[in-house]
């Protein structure tokens, strides 16, 4: 007696091992690809909990199942990519075989060969060097882009300086280390003169164009560590690291002059502006600070506008 006799005669045997192997994965399907049957192998491998009955062979493949019928590998050892639980690539390799309509499919997971496994973590460095270097770029235009975020939430739109809310973190930011390490520092209140009859005379293009033609003559007069801001309307501020009451008086009256002499293109008149000045005190806080140099610009146009006005004490 030989095995051949044995499987035709006892094919029970055959089918009870096939059905319950856990190393041999046999699928049943119908013309349209629908699984009519499966073995627990099937099911194992690919960590299913019963039989995908009904359901297309194409939700557990990783390829076009359709070319692989339709070619001339049917019956022929093919390799097939099946997707496990958690979407993990599986390896399978066998045979399909037609049965007048349905088909059957033998098939049992592949281990690679050295060879075969080196191909595949190279392959699998390249994709990890490839998905490396995405995440930098993706990361760097994520960077670009909170910083062009940061900026247009910081800048004043229309002079493209230091808008209020940016202001307010650095001169807290200014005063604590003016504390820390026993520094002056003063702070100029900025209004131009009369720009309200500016707007009504030209308008509020040319209104517009006087604040960022103002801005720019600041700027230009600056020392690299000073801090303009627009504080608001056609008001600005100034923050002056490291400079005592004295200093801040004559930088003031200097940039006062500039304004005066500054021609601006459709103006008939030149215009000015007027400065409040204050210096840090022991028992400021921000608020006070700030009021005390607003009131300092107040008093300079009550005196006739176009000049800078001290106040040291509250």
């Amino acid at each position: 007696m030989d095995i051949e006799k044995i499987f035709k005669t006892r094919q029970d045997i055959i089918s009870t091992y096939f059905d319950n192997s856990s190393s041999l994965a046999i699928i049943l399907i119908d013309e349209n690809k629908k699984i009519l049957d499966c073995n627990k192998g099937f099911i194992r491998i690919l960590g299913l909990r019963e039989k995908p009955v009904n359901s297309s062979i194409h939700r557990f493949l990783l390829m076009n199942f359709d070319e692989i019928l339709s070619s001339n590998s049917v019956s022929n050892m093919i390799n097939l990519v099946f997707k496990g639980t958690g979407n993990i690539e599986i390896l399978l390799k066998g045979s399909i075989f037609p049965l007048d309509g349905p088909f059957l499919m033998i098939f049992e997971q592949h281990r690679l060969t050295y060879n075969e496994l080196i191909t595949k973590m190279s392959q699998l460095n390249d994709q990890i060097v490839d998905i490396t270097r995405q995440l930098e770029k993706k990361n760097m235009q994520l960077s670009e882009a909170l910083k062009t975020i940061k900026k247009i939430i910081n800048t004043d739109p229309l002079t493209g300086i230091m808008n209020r809310r940016a202001f307010a973190k650095i001169l807290k930011r200014e005063v604590s280390f003016a504390r820390r390490h026993g520094l002056p520092l003063s702070v100029v209140m900025v209004d131009i003169d009369h720009f309200k009859g500016i707007n009504d005379t030209y308008g509020h293009d040319m209104g517009d164009y006087v604040l960022k033609t103002f801005a720019k003559t600041i700027i230009g007069c600056m020392r690299q560590e000073d801090i303009f801001a627009r504080f608001g309307g056609e008001e600005f501020v100034l923050i002056l690291p490291s400079t005592p009451i004295e200093s801040a008086l004559h930088t003031s009256e200097r940039l006062r002059q500039r304004i005066e002499k500054k021609k601006i293109r459709g103006l008939k008149a030149r215009i000015t502006a007027s400065f409040g000045i204050t210096t840090l005190l022991p028992t400021d806080t921000y608020e006070t600070f700030l009021k005390r140099a607003d009131d300092a610009l107040y008093c300079a146009k009550r005196m006739g506008r176009n000049r800078c006005i001290i106040k040291e004490k509250l």
